[in-house]
């Protein structure tokens, strides 16, 4: 079930994201003792990095990953890892969070997937390692991390991460398959704009291909959409 909140600017809706990221964080580590959490890229959720920055004290036990990743230097200005490294890590008390960057994302594809899936695999464990939380963005074509329309992987059962070719530059990427974005124990989706108005439409009239996004919901599924006004449907 998707639960819909809606800000009143895209500045409310970074707020409204770093206070729940900051939320699972402390819960988990409550729970767990450690907080696994994969984090969107493009440019949407830097202004909530900036913010969850200042609303985290403590960084022990918390491991960042990436829900997707562009085959590119990791200092970029494309590279989802610089943008974290420069609106969130900038800004975090000391010592810091754990990154798990795509080092390999400069190799091939399959490369760098097949290294991002075993380390993901030999951190968390498990037959389908489990997130506390993927952070995820929203594409104006529905699209969530670089998991694009109508793409085969979307069928993809057995790997947690694979290659793709994006419908945008830069072209060649990783991303976190579904798999293992649906078993996260939480997702939180964040769109801003009123391009992405159209999408979440979409998104909420039921699962289907044409919007990835829409994939995520299934049963016992706990997942927060978080927009501004801007991009909520009429």
């Amino acid at each position: 079930m998707i639960q819909l909140t809606v800000a009143g600017d895209a500045e409310a809706a970074a707020r409204t994201t770093a206070e729940r990221v900051a939320a699972v964080i402390a819960d988990a580590r409550s729970e767990r003792g450690v907080a696994h959490i994969s984090l969107a890229g493009g440019r949407t959720p830097a202004r909530a990095y900036r913010m969850l920055a200042r609303h985290v004290d403590d960084w022990s036990g918390v491991h960042f990953w990436f829900g997707d990743e562009r085959c590119v230097p990791l200092d970029d200005a494309d590279s989802n890892y610089k943008m974290v490294v420069d609106d969130l890590l900038a800004g975090a008390s000391q010592p810091p969070p754990t990154i798990h960057p795509v080092t390999e994302a400069t190799l091939d594809g399959a490369t760098a997937a097949a290294a991002y899936e075993q380390e993901l695999r030999d951190e968390l464990g498990g037959e389908i390692p489990r997130l506390d939380l993927a952070l995820l963005g929203l594409g104006e074509d529905g699209h969530t991390a670089s998991l694009f329309p109508d793409d085969p992987v979307l069928e993809e059962q057995e790997r947690l991460c694979v290659p793709v070719h994006g419908t945008k530059p830069p072209f060649d990427r990783i991303s976190l398959t579904l798999p293992v974005l649906r078993a996260a124990r939480k997702s939180i989706i964040l769109a801003e704009g009123a391009g992405k108005a159209w999408a979440i439409g979409q998104l909420l009239a039921g699962p289907s291909p044409r919007i990835p996004a829409s994939l995520l919901d299934h049963e016992g599924a706990e997942i927060e959409l978080i927009m501004d006004h801007a991009a909520a449907p009429a």
